[in-house]
Order: structure tokens, then sequence, then C-alpha cells
């Protein structure tokens, strides 16, 4: 195991290989998505991850708030107006969840942490899109939305980490 230092958040990590001459080492995939981001100093440069951490962003909030607007509709008693909302809320959960693994996997960056969280979230979002389906969403869009979320903060871990190793 060779004892490295992370090129985005300084924080020293264990990794089973040395990177290539001139490869950059990241401790978690949170620190590689955070270092194409690009983002330093004053310059903020648009980039595909930019875009596509924006669209899950968005994505997830729009899950939450077709959420809370299919309870208003139920209460007044718009029945179908509500179902259809959490149903769409659950369907662009899992297409989200999908994306995000398959975003991770094209970037060479999911690392056994990544599979196993992704693993973890799997079955809330397996079992919500279920619950989805057939029981019109009530139980299944809070799960989604709920594995999507805790999914984005896992993403923005690089974020928290550099912070974290900042000089106090």
């Amino acid at each position: 195991m060779e004892r490295l230092t992370c090129d985005y958040c300084g924080l020293p990590f264990r990794a089973p290989y040395k990177p290539a001459d001139g490869a950059k080492a990241f401790c978690c995939s949170g620190c590689a998505m955070a270092s194409r981001l690009g983002i330093e100093g004053e310059k903020f440069p648009v980039s595909p991850q930019l875009v596509f951490d924006l669209l899950f962003a968005f994505g997830v909030c729009t899950q939450f708030l077709l959420w809370r607007w299919a309870m208003v509709l139920g209460r007044e008693g718009r029945a179908d107006g509500a179902a259809l909302c959490l149903l769409i809320s659950v369907a662009l959960g899992a297409l989200f969840y999908l994306a995000t693994l398959v975003w991770l996997w094209r970037s060479r960056w999911l690392r056994a942490s990544d599979g196993f969280v992704f693993a973890l979230l799997a079955g809330p979002v397996v079992a919500g899109t279920a619950l989805g389906w057939l029981d019109q969403g009530r139980f299944g869009a809070p799960m989604v939305a709920g594995a999507n979320l805790l999914l984005l903060v896992w993403q923005a871990r690089g974020f928290l980490r550099r912070w974290w190793a900042r000089p106090r």
C-alpha cells in the first residue's frame, strides 16, 4: 500500500497503487469530482462535471417539490394529480440514481466505498420504485428522494474534506 497525499484536499491516504507519472491522486471520488469542477479562486469555468452536478441537484430538488406538491393535491382531494406527481418523482429519482452511478463509473473514480454506498442506497431506491408503482408513490417517493439526497451529500464530500483539512 502506497501512502499518498490527496491532490485536492491534502489529506493523507493509502492507495493500493501509485498513480502514473503526471496523474493526480485523490483520496475519494468526492475529491476527484470537486477537482474536475475546476473551481479555484475567481475562476469558475463551465465543465461537464459542473453541468452534471447542477442537473443532479436540480433533479433532487424537483423530486422533493413534486412530493410536496402531491401532498397538497391530496389534501385538496385531487388524488389523480397527486398520484401522477408521486409517480413522476419516483421515476425521476430512479433515473438520477442510475445516471449518477453511470457517471461515476465512466469517470473511472468509482471506489469500493462508493460501491458500498450505492449498494446501500439501492435498497431504498429499488423498494421505493416498486412501492411507487404499487401504491401510486405515497411511500416510494420519499424513499427515493431521501436516497438521492444522501447520494448528493456523498458526492459533495470532497468539499467537506478540503474544508476539514485547511489550516485553522
